[in-house]
């Protein structure tokens, strides 16, 4: 009995191939009006055009392009609204912005929900900033943000500091208030000397510091480092280092972000006043 075969996936019977469906071309992008508001994500130092595609603020994410004005480049979308809350999508598209821009620019970086009310407001603000702004990338150029958080289990530490000095433990006519009283000051003495020398420890590899407000109960240091790219080796090394010395704090190390800490950037119509470092 002669054997039957099914034909292959894709072909046609009696051997011949069925054509393909040709694919659909990609969707246009839809295009941007000049009118309507402006969402400001940052300025670099750039003359080619500069298209990021649709990654921008927004429920669905917008197309950013850059406006150009005198070797300056500020990178905009169209903004949802004249005020942008600070929902999940909308900083998720702030940051993939200013990620994208930091890959191959210095940025300087607007504050979330900087919003213009159209082109030509954006334009007019590099025109007349033109030589603060100009300035300050001039400053940051090559350099970005790093970010360290050092958190605590204050119990941990009262262990380890009655494990190496006996004095610290709570004599036999000590009221137990007295005694509390007095560790906690050892304690916070030590944790303050601790912060201070990891401090001086990165302060020599870095340009700039900056301390921020601690955030929760736990985080005894909130810092921002302003570091040379070329430099950034060494300075994570260093903190990889510093970290490897202590079993009773906690380092969270983020970066390399656009220098948020390091500009004072409120960005509005004929506001270069308001533009420095």
């Amino acid at each position: 009995m002669p054997r039957t075969t099914r034909p292959r996936k894709g072909a046609a019977r009696g051997g011949k191939r069925a054509p393909q469906a040709a694919r659909p071309p990609p969707p246009e992008p839809e295009p941007v009006t000049p009118d309507g508001p402006r969402y400001l994500y940052g300025i670099v130092r750039a003359t080619a055009a500069l298209e990021l595609g649709r990654i921008g603020v927004g429920t669905v994410p917008t197309q950013v392009y850059a406006l150009h004005e005198s070797g300056l480049a500020a990178l905009v979308s169209e903004a949802p609204g004249r005020v942008v809350d600070p929902t999940r999508a909308h900083l998720l598209g702030h940051q993939r912005v200013t990620e994208h821009l930091l890959r191959e620019h210095t940025v300087l970086p607007a504050a979330f929900g900087t919003v213009l009310a159209s082109e030509a407001q954006v334009r007019d603000l590099l025109r007349t900033a033109h030589d603060a702004l100009a300035g300050v990338l001039e400053a940051l150029e090559g350099k970005v943000e790093m970010g360290l958080k050092v958190l605590w289990h204050r119990e941990h530490l009262v262990q380890r500091l009655l494990l190496e000095d006996a004095q610290l433990a709570r004599r036999d006519d000590e009221p137990e208030a007295e005694h509390e009283q007095r560790l906690a000051s050892a304690v916070e003495d030590r944790a303050g000397r601790d912060m201070r020398a990891l401090l001086e420890g990165l302060r020599p590899r870095a340009v700039a510091l900056r301390e921020h407000p601690p955030v929760g109960e736990r985080m005894l240091l909130n810092a921002a480092f302003l570091v040379e790219r070329t430099g950034l080796e060494s300075f994570e090394e260093k903190v990889r280092s510093l970290a490897a010395r202590s079993d009773t704090y906690a380092f969270r190390f983020t970066g390399p972000w656009a220098p948020y800490s390091f500009v004072d950037v409120r960005l509005g119509p004929r506001d270069e006043d308001a533009v420095g470092t």
